[in-house]
Parts: structure tokens; C-alpha cells; sequence
């Protein structure tokens, strides 16, 4: 299977921390997200990606290297939306197969089987990934029928029938047929694809993704932190500590603790802390429920509670 990662936002709703790195390149324990969620996708056999780049398109590229399928990139000088961005990377797309096409921002629970077999069942030509979840408030919802083929786009459309809602998740499963459907230039795939087909009869499938399942969006913020905090949470070990790292403060697990990070004396570190690599946390501070982005080094004493640093500054949700 083939994969394309949308990746190519401005990232303007995770500012301050976009300003030096592409939001999807942004850490979760240390890694990319970009990069967790492809190898996530690797190990279930996606076997080669497309990524679309624009802001800050170096920091993407080294975020990827060493990944453990063929990445190409798609360049977007002018920002194509989620559409443009398919017919731009529709020469590596095409073919007999069905393919993939993801949201970079983001880390969850994806059962490619699953979601490739119900797929094919529905013979439709694209099928979006849904999940039953109470933030559908902030972020709409999609209605299906109980046959799970798409009759509403949040109130933009609704063609009646409806059996069940759920959070659109991003993910979408795509015949290349669907490509011939795309107008030139910058173009929207919901405004300018899935609503013309709807309004057109056109069948669309919806795959729910099991209400066990994670799904972690990262497009704030405090949305960076709460995604490390629960990846935190999920470590077997109390501490993690990478054994180049300097450590004389106090530490109050749960802890993460990346390569060459110094934490200096006379410093409390946790409960629930999370710091980057080469990151710095100087002597008086006190980091509680809070990421240190890699090579920060907030402004000792620095006092963090529910916080983001990166360089010397830091933002905050407290």
C-alpha cells in the first residue's frame, strides 16, 4: 500500500513552537510524530509514502531520514490544500490499488486491515476513518447510515438517513479513480470533492474506528503536552533516562529523560515531566506536568507547571 501524509501546514495554531521546526516534526517522547506514525504504518506493510511539504520543509526531511520506507516529497511553494495536495502527488499515486491518505499531525490506533477490508466490502471509491468521541463538538461530525455510507458533512449537507455520527479522523482510504474527480489548482477535498458527491448520490464509506482505540491530535500546544503527559503514562518504568544524560536534580517519576539533557543540582524534575534531548534545565527550577523541547534551555530558575519550553522561552497553559 501507498501513502500520502499530509504534512505541509503552516502550523500557525501551534505558534510559538513552529517557528524553528514543521509542526509534524514536533516530539512525542523524543521522536517526530510524523516519524512515529509512519513506522506505526510500516509495521502494518505500508510500503512506500508521499509527504507534502512547504513550512520549514528541512526540518521534515531530517525528521524522516533513516525511515524505514521510501519517502518522496511533494513540494508546495504555494499551499495546494487537502486536494491540491492529492492531484500534485497523483503520479505516485496512481495505479490498481487503493491508498492511503493521512493527516501528519496527529498519533492513533490504525487497523489498516480493517479499515482496507471494509473498504473493498462497500466498494466505494473512498472510505473516512470516524470515531464515536465527545470532542466531535469541537471539531464537527460526520453522519452515516446503517449501511456506514456517508449522508451528512457536519451542516453543510445532509441528505437524511442518518443512523450514526462520528469525528472525522483524517484518515482517508482512496481509489485512484477518485483522482479524475479533482479540479485544477488549490482545492479543498471536502468542499470540492466529498460535498459534490454527496450532493451527487455518488456512495462514500465510513469506517469506525473501535472506541478503545487512541486517537491523539497535535495541533495546539497543549495538545503537544497532553500527548507526551499520556505517552508518559503508558511507559512501563516510572524513570526513563538515557544513559548519556546528566542528572543531579531530584527526579519524581513519571520522567523521560532524553540523550545529553542535563539537569542541573538544586532542580526538581516531575511528576510528569517530559525533556528533550539536549535539552538544559538549570539550577532552581521546578518542571511539573510539562515537555522541554529538544536543546531548550528555559531561563533558570525556571518554574513550569503545565508548560511547553523551547529555547529560552516557554509557553503556558497554567
Amino acid at each position: 500500500m501507498k501513502a500520502l501524509i499530509l504534512a505541509a501546514g503552516l502550523g500557525s495554531r501551534m505558534a510559538p513552537l513552529s517557528q524553528r521546526a514543521a509542526k509534524v516534526t514536533l516530539p512525542v517522547l523524543g521522536r517526530p510524530m510524523i516519524r512515529l506514525l509512519i513506522d506505526q504504518l510500516a509495521d502494518q506493510g505500508l510500503e512506500r509514502a508521499v509527504v507534502n511539504i512547504h513550512a520549514i520543509p528541512e526540518s521534515v526531511r531530517a525528521a524522516l531520514r533513516g525511515a524505514p520506507i521510501p519517502i518522496r516529497y511533494s513540494p508546495e511553494p504555494v499551499l495546494l490544500g487537502s486536494g491540491g495536495s492529492l492531484r500534485a502527488a497523483r503520479s505516485w499515486l496512481e495505479g490498481s490499488e487503493p491508498f492511503l491518505v493521512i493527516n501528519g499531525d496527529m498519533l492513533l490506533d490504525l487497523d489498516l486491515g480493517a479499515l482496507l477490508e471494509q473498504h473493498r466490502a462497500g466498494g466505494t471509491l473512498v472510505t473516512l476513518g470516524v470515531r464515536d468521541d465527545p470532542r466531535r463538538a469541537e471539531f464537527g461530525s460526520l453522519g452515516f447510515d446503517a449501511g456506514r455510507r456517508l449522508c451528512r458533512i457536519t451542516t453543510l449537507l445532509d441528505r437524511g438517513g442518518e443512523s450514526a455520527s462520528g469525528l472525522f479522523l483524517g484518515v482517508q482510504l482512496v481509489e485512484p479513480a477518485l483522482l479524475e474527480r479533482l479540479p485544477e489548482g488549490p482545492c479543498d477535498s471536502v468542499r470540492d470533492l466529498y460535498l459534490p458527491m454527496l450532493r451527487d448520490g455518488l456512495p462514500i464509506g465510513v469506517w469506525e474506528q473501535p472506541p478503545e482505540a487512541r486517537w491523539w491530535p497535535i495541533g495546539t500546544p497543549r495538545e503537544l503536552l497532553d500527548t507526551n503527559l499520556l505517552a508518559l503514562a503508558e511507559l512501563d518504568a516510572e524513570t526513563t533516562i538515557d544513559p548519556t544524560a546528566e542528572v543531579r536534580g531530584e527526579i519524581r517519576g513519571p520522567v523521560w529523560v532524553g540523550a545529553r539533557a542535563r539537569i542541573a543540582a538544586g532542580t526538581s524534575v516531575g511528576p510528569g515531566a517530559v525533556i528533550c534531548a539536549g535539552a538544559e534545565i538549570g539550577t532552581g527550577s521546578a518542571i511539573e506536568q510539562s515537555l522541554v523541547l529538544p536543546h531548550a534551555k528555559p531561563r533558570a530558575p525556571a518554574r513550569l507547571r503545565y508548560a511547553v519550553a523551547y529555547e529560552k522561552e516557554y509557553w503556558s497553559d497554567a
